[in-house]
């Protein structure tokens, strides 16, 4: 199988808060991350659904800047989280 990702993805653990209207917000980390999008751990809180909206929010230090909510759609569920396409 050939990698035919738009965007090559780099290893990026950090925490982030992910929001779901009518569900509410949950920590998790990322996995990996790209130009074009990201993966998240799964977290028993939010039940991520392919096609579904969602906002993510840095809440690791920012350097005292404050943290933009980035606009994000589930593109691929996995096992272990979901990977994310920025809305932006």
């Amino acid at each position: 199988m050939s990698n035919q990702r738009k965007h090559p993805r780099l290893p990026l653990p950090m925490t982030v808060e992910v929001s779901i209207d009518k569900q509410g917000t949950a920590m998790t980390k990322t996995r990996d991350m790209s130009d074009g999008g990201v993966f998240l751990e799964k977290t028993d809180e939010l039940d991520f659904e392919m096609g579904a909206k969602l906002t993510i929010k840095v809440v690791e230090n920012m350097q005292g800047e404050q943290a933009n909510e980035i606009p994000a759609t589930v593109v691929r569920v996995a096992e272990d989280g979901v990977a994310v396409r920025f809305d932006l």
